[in-house]
This record gives structure tokens, sequence and C-alpha cells, in this order.
């Protein structure tokens, strides 16, 4: 039975009993339409889902039939034609994604990041065609995809091209203080390791931290994602790589050592400035933060560090609670969380025999959930109440 027939016969006894007026009828019939329209919507939404699935599956599986094609022919074709086929897929997926733009938005997107991906891989294959060594691969192929993504980006305004450019790019800065380093750094030294995990954890947050208090826009949308999946992993890399580490280790030669430093430390500052000049500062004192963890790491204090660590996460939440940004209030949660448990199983745990080790378990992850969830409560950023007709 139709539900918008029955509710007009409904009110239409209603209205012969005079149960109700003719006003009061309108306004019931309005709303139980504005909620079937809503329901509508909901269901094409969820719909939604196994069709973007659909189509993210779709574009791996042909980026790596594409791969797979082009390897098993590579050695049996001349030079000129391997070009040319290079070209021919990177120009066919773009056109397929220009062609899709207007009927089909989500195959454009597909369409458009396998076009990007097979450039980049088409940049590796012509060095190779070039007889091109490696070195030139991570000074220049990384650098010239980095570039192909960027135009991507700026002529298509499409996320998968952003967060390409995300990747690529501090990975080619990366790349080149990895190269330039085996000139003068032995490879028995660690520093650069560790520099390098200081600058993943720094942009991973500059790029979490992206979203102020503005609305949000796409492309702040995307950093913003990127750098909360990266950054737990790169947090617990820059714990690992810091622990046990010597002073005189991290400035061999000390000319390099600070350069690399600044690179590493200032680059996503200068970032963070570009991306929210009025309020970058925040930015700055993480960069400081993790001078200090570093010198805490050197000396040795491990107790000292994960209370320091558990002062950057609260940081890191009230950070987020001042600018209304309730990801960044959740997120310190999991990085307090993790300091936490990681202090209970060095620190805590090796000090009593099974059974209180247990029971002390069992305590500190019942009192520790409940006292982080009521210091993400308290600092969870207060949004107003959505009205009825913000949601129509």
């Amino acid at each position: 039975m139709d539900p918008s027939k029955s509710l007009s016969d409904q009110l239409r006894r209603w209205l012969q009993a005079e149960l109700i007026d003719a006003d009061v009828a309108e306004a019931i019939q309005r709303w139980e339409d504005s909620q079937l329209k809503q329901s509508k919507h909901s269901s094409v939404r969820h719909l939604a889902v196994p069709i973007r699935l659909s189509i993210l599956l779709g574009s791996l599986l042909l980026a790596a039939g594409l791969l797979l094609f082009v390897s098993a022919h590579w050695d049996q074709m001349p030079p000129l034609w391997r070009v040319s086929l290079l070209l021919f897929i990177v120009i066919a997926l773009h056109a397929g994604g220009a062609w899709f733009k207007e009927r089909f938005q989500l195959m454009a997107l597909g369409l458009h990041a396998v076009g990007t991906v097979a450039f980049g891989a088409g940049v590796f294959l012509c060095a190779q065609i070039f007889h091109l060594d490696v070195l030139w691969s991570f000074r220049w192929g990384l650098l010239l995809w980095s570039f192909g993504a960027a135009a991507g980006w700026m002529l298509l305004r499409q996320w998968p091209q952003l967060a390409l450019l995300s990747l690529l790019l501090p990975g080619w800065i990366t790349a080149m203080i990895m190269v330039e380093l085996d000139r003068f750094v032995s490879s028995e030294q660690d520093w650069p390791v560790v520099s390098i995990a200081a600058g993943a954890l720094l942009t991973s947050l500059t790029y979490f931290t992206a979203p102020d208090r503005t609305p949000l826009t796409p492309a702040r949308s995307v950093l913003m994602w990127m750098g909360g999946l990266a950054l737990v992993p790169a947090a617990v890399t820059w714990a690992v790589v810091a622990t046990g580490l010597d002073l005189p280790a991290l400035g061999q030669p000390l000319w390099l050592s600070l350069l690399v430093w600044v690179v590493t430390l200032g680059g996503p500052v200068i970032l963070g400035w570009w991306l929210r000049p009025h309020r970058f500062w925040p930015l700055a004192l993480a960069a400081i933060w993790m001078v200090l963890d570093l010198v805490i790491q050197v000396q040795g204090f491990s107790v000292l560090s994960f209370a320091w660590w558990g002062v950057g996460s609260v940081g890191l939440m009230v950070w987020g609670s001042t600018e209304a940004r309730a990801e960044r209030v959740n997120l310190g949660t999991v990085l307090l969380a993790t300091t936490l448990i990681g202090f209970y199983f060095t620190e805590v745990i090796s000090r009593f025999d099974r059974s209180l080790t247990l029971l002390g378990l069992g305590l500190f992850f019942l009192v520790g959930g409940w006292g982080l969830n009521r210091l993400r409560q308290a600092l969870l950023p207060k949004f107003p109440p959505t009205s009825p007709s913000q949601m129509s």
C-alpha cells in the first residue's frame, strides 16, 4: 500500500470527524512528505557505499592489470613502441575520465586517479628505457610524478590527485635527503633515519590540523584524512627509532645534521604557516616538543618520556577543543591511551607477579578507559543543536 495514499485517507477521516482542521492536516501532510523524501535520500546514500567500493576496487584492478600487461610485453617491444604505449594509456585514462565527468562522477574520479598513477609508472619505465640510474628516479622521477599530481589537482580539483601529491612531495624530499646524505654519512649512523621520522610525524600533524575554525574545504578535508591516517603510525615509528640513541651520533657532521633537521622540522612548520597563517604557532610548539622529546630519549629517561608523550597527547586534545575540531580530541585520546598502555607494559608489568599483573591490567583498562572518556567528554567541542530547518 502506498504510504502517502494511506495517510491521505486518514487525514480525510480526521477532517470529517472534526478532530483536526485543514491547516493541521496540511502541516501533517507536509511533514510526512519531507520525512519520506529524507528516507529515500538515505537509501540512496546507503546504496552509494557499495558503488564507491566497486569503483575503488575496479580502479585498483585496472591499474594492476595495466601494469602487468605492460610488464609482460615490455621486452618484446622496441623503445618507440614502449613510449607510445605509455602515452596512449595515460591519455586514454584521462580522456575516459573527462568523458564520464558529466555522466558518472565516481567513474571519472577513478579513471583520472589511475591515469595519474599510470603517469608515474610511465616516468619510471621511461627511465628504464633510456638506461637512467636509480638515483635519477629518486631525484627526478618522483619530482616529475609530483608535478603530474599537482597538475591533476589544479585542473580537476579531485581528492585522489591531492592525496597523491601529499604523499609524493614529502616522498621526493625524503629521497633527496637520503640520496645526498649517502655522500657524507656512513650507513652505520642512525640520525638520518631519526630526522626523517621526525619530519614524517610533524608533516602528518600538519596535514591533520589543516582545518581551522573556517568552514571545511575539500582540500583541507583531504589533508585532514591523510594526516589522521598517518599520525599514529608516524608517532609510533618516531618513538621506536628515537629510543636508545646516543648524543654524538646525532650530529656528525654537525653542519649537515643541523641542515637536515632544519629541513625536516622547518618544512612542515612553513607548510602549516601557509595553510593557517594566523594559527600556525601550535605546530611550532609541536616542533619544539619533538626536539625536547629527542633530548629526553637520548638521556634515557624512559618514565619522563612517557610523561612527555602524555603532555603532547593532551596538548593535541586541548588544541582540538579550542578550535572546535572533534577529530583532534578523539585522536589525542587514542595517542594518550597508547602512551598509557606502553607505559604499563614497559615500566609496570615486569615489577609484579602474574596474578597481580592481571589484576592491575584489568583495573588499568577499566579506570583508564573511564578517565579517558571523562577527559574526552570535557574537551569535546560543544556544537549547537541542529534545527529542523537545517536538516532539510
